[in-house]
C-alpha cells in the first residue's frame, strides 16, 4: 500500500469515526424553559352541575422568564358540586420542538357566587396555583410558582320563557403572579401577566367544551443579568370535559 492509500483509508476513517459518534450523542443538552399555562377558566359556573370530570385542555402560555408563547397541552380530574364548586388537578407540558421538557402541575379551584339580572348572568372567581421544576447538573436548577386569579362574569342567551344555562358567554379579568428560582445562581425574579380574558362554554349531560383567548401583558422580567421587555401577548386556549354526572 502507498503512503497516499494509506492517508486516504487513515481520513475515511477518521470522518466515519466523527459521524459515528454526532449520531450517537445527539444535540447537546441546554436550558429549556419552564412553561406557565393559564388555565381554562370556563365561565362562573362548573362544567357539569354535579359530577366527576376527566379534563383535556390544548392552547398557549408563557414560557419562562423570558415571557414568549409556548403551544401547551394538558389533561387531568376534577369533580363540581351543586353548580357551584369546581375543583381541578391537570399536568401541562409544550408539545412542540422539547424532548425532554418539565411538567407544570396545576391545581384548580371555582365558585360561582351568585345569578343576578333574573338568573341571565352569574359572577365567580377562579383561583390556581401552578409549580414547575426543572433540574439537570451543572445546566440548569430552576424552580415556577405562580398563582392565577380570575374573577368571571357570565352571560346565559334566553331561550323562549326560560334561561338556557347550557350555553355561557364571559369575559374576566385575570393576574398570573410568577415567581422564577435559580437555585444555580440564587436568583429569584418575579412578574405579573395581566389579561382580559373573552371566553364561551357549552355542557351537555356527559361533555362540556370551552374556547377562550387571553389578552395578556407580559412583565419585563431579567434572567441571567439580561434585562427582558414585556409586552402583548395573544393567549388562546381550549378544553374538553368528559363528565360522569351524579345525582344530589
Amino acid at each position: 500500500m502507498s503512503a497516499s492509500s494509506g492517508w486516504r483509508l487513515f481520513g475515511r476513517t477518521v470522518l466515519v469515526a466523527l459521524l459515528v459518534n454526532t449520531l450517537s450523542c445527539g444535540p447537546p443538552p441546554r436550558r429549556i424553559p419552564l412553561a406557565v399555562p393559564l388555565p381554562a377558566v370556563g365561565g362562573s359556573r362548573p362544567a357539569t352541575p354535579q359530577g366527576v370530570q376527566l379534563n383535556f385542555a390544548f392552547g398557549d402560555g408563557g414560557w419562562g422568564q423570558e415571557q414568549e408563547r409556548v403551544e401547551i397541552g394538558g389533561s387531568g380530574v376534577g369533580f363540581a358540586l351543586r353548580d357551584r364548586i369546581e375543583f381541578n388537578v391537570l399536568g401541562y407540558a409544550p408539545t412542540r420542538g422539547e424532548s425532554d421538557p418539565a411538567t407544570t402541575v396545576g391545581v384548580r379551584g371555582k365558585v360561582r357566587f351568585g345569578d343576578f339580572m333574573g338568573g341571565r348572568a352569574s359572577v365567580g372567581m377562579h383561583v390556581a396555583r401552578m409549580t414547575a421544576a426543572r433540574e439537570r447538573s451543572g445546566l440548569q436548577d430552576e424552580r415556577l410558582t405562580a398563582w392565577d386569579v380570575a374573577l368571571p362574569l357570565t352571560f346565559y342567551p334566553v331561550s323562549g320563557q326560560f334561561i338556557d344555562h347550557r350555553w355561557a358567554v364571559y369575559a374576566a379579568p385575570r393576574l398570573v403572579f410568577q415567581t422564577f428560582d435559580d437555585r444555580m445562581t440564587n436568583e429569584t425574579t418575579n412578574g405579573t401577566l395581566a389579561a382580559a380574558l373573552l371566553g364561551v362554554a357549552r355542557r351537555w349531560r356527559y361533555v362540556a367544551v370551552t374556547g377562550e383567548i387571553n389578552f395578556a401583558h407580559t412583565p419585563s422580567m431579567s434572567f441571567g443579568n439580561t434585562p427582558l421587555q414585556g409586552g402583548w401577548i395573544l393567549l388562546p386556549m381550549a378544553s374538553v370535559s368528559v363528565i360522569l354526572p351524579i345525582s344530589d
